[in-house]
């Protein structure tokens, strides 16, 4: 059975919860971009894109992908998702970022009238310390209070994700606003390979990562100097 597509009302608040911009602070974590930019990994729009590309393959798609088509499609508990993500992220800086962007979005959501019950359990499990805060449940949350589909909301926050690390790229290599939307339409095909991924995922204990070299990236991030980046 095809998924319907969005409502011109579903699409509204997809258009505002997918924007980059959204007031949640994204902007200021690299997750480990920076390093690879800083050590030269990273220096001009084809190692930019291959970058993103090892992300969304090895991170995005088997770990918070994943984790979003759990509590969207399946409704599994939040809580126990949110545990399962910490455990797997070993970099105290990123498990850092992710509570204070989840905390920062429930804000956001709450500040603009976005209300659901999932959404105040799991902000209310947040603020008892029951669990850490992880950003990919707090948004999929909103987008499922939205009422819009599993699998376009995921793509959806899969290229905003991109194009919030892209505008680290863009202020940190530094690349031009042409090369960075290049980056991003080359981008679309692996976008739509993270989310069919992401869509196998059976149960948590799927949940994984592969990309060593982008984990080291973020684990090496702390002790660079003069960051421009919070991870």
């Amino acid at each position: 059975m095809t998924e319907p597509t969005a409502l011109p009302a579903e699409l509204t608040a997809l258009l505002q919860l997918a924007d980059a911009a959204f007031p949640a602070g994204a902007f200021a974590h690299s997750f480990g971009l920076e390093t690879a930019v800083v050590e030269g990994a990273v220096r001009d729009e084809a190692a930019l894109v291959a970058w993103l590309r090892a992300y969304l393959r090895g991170v995005f798609a088997p770990l918070d992908g994943a984790a979003f088509v759990l509590l969207a499609r399946d409704a599994a508990d939040a809580e126990a998702l949110d545990d399962r993500l910490a455990a797997a992220q070993v970099n105290a800086e990123l498990r850092r970022a992710n509570a204070h962007l989840a905390r920062a979005t429930l804000a956001t959501f709450e500040a603009i009238g976005l209300a659901s019950a999932r959404l105040a359990r799991y902000r209310d499990a947040i603020a008892r310390e029951r669990c850490e805060g992880q950003h990919v449940l707090a948004a999929a949350l909103g987008y499922d209070a939205c009422g819009i589909p599993w699998r376009t909301a995921l793509t959806a926050h899969a290229a905003a994700t991109v194009a919030t690390l892209a505008s680290v790229a863009a202020r940190a290599v530094p690349l031009g606003q042409r090369a960075i939307a290049h980056a991003r339409w080359t981008l679309r095909p692996a976008i739509d390979g993270a989310v069919t991924r992401a869509a196998i995922v059976r149960d948590a204990g799927d949940l994984c990562t592969g990309a060593p070299a982008i984990e080291i990236d973020g684990l090496r991030h702390r002790r660079l100097n003069g960051r421009l980046f919070a991870s």
